[in-house]
């Protein structure tokens, strides 16, 4: 029933949406994926961000292919590197720190900015991303309630 009617919306929607994912191996961010995995003709995933959880990450890198990824824990930038290298799999442009969530809400060539990350840290992205134009999808109401009115 749900995939009947997310087949039916999307084909109500010619055109391809082109993903900025925020926060990426989370329970939002895994789901967000498994759509784009299951509607490859509808989503492309352009640049994803995570926080630590590179075993995850690095997958994720190996099967979307974005050409962004934002990473939090910057100490860990050179073991994503190589887990990346590891799966056979490109490495693409990493930023690290908190400018790694703005690098990927504001990548070249995504109009969907999907935020899925817990507390204000979504707030900063969600904002240049706006500033962009990008359509917001938020996943959660913490940057909607930190923004305030």
């Amino acid at each position: 029933e749900v995939r009947d009617t997310m087949r039916r919306m999307l084909d109500a929607s010619a055109s391809r949406k082109h993903l900025a994912l925020l926060g990426s191996t989370g329970s939002i961010g895994t789901q967000t994926l498994d759509i784009a995995r299951e509607y490859p003709e509808s989503f492309e995933v352009k640049a994803i961000a995570a926080g630590s959880n590179i075993e995850l990450l690095a997958k994720q890198i190996a099967e979307f292919r974005p050409e962004v990824v934002g990473l939090a824990a910057a100490d860990k930038e050179q073991d994503l590197r190589d887990a990346v290298r590891a799966l056979g799999a490109d490495v693409p442009e990493i930023v690290t720190g908190p400018d790694g969530q703005i690098a990927v809400a504001t990548a070249n060539g995504a109009d969907t900015v999907v935020t899925g990350v817990v507390g204000c840290a979504g707030l900063l992205p969600t904002i240049e991303a706006i500033k962009l134009g990008r359509t917001i999808a938020l996943a959660n109401k913490e940057t909607l309630i930190a923004g305030g009115p």
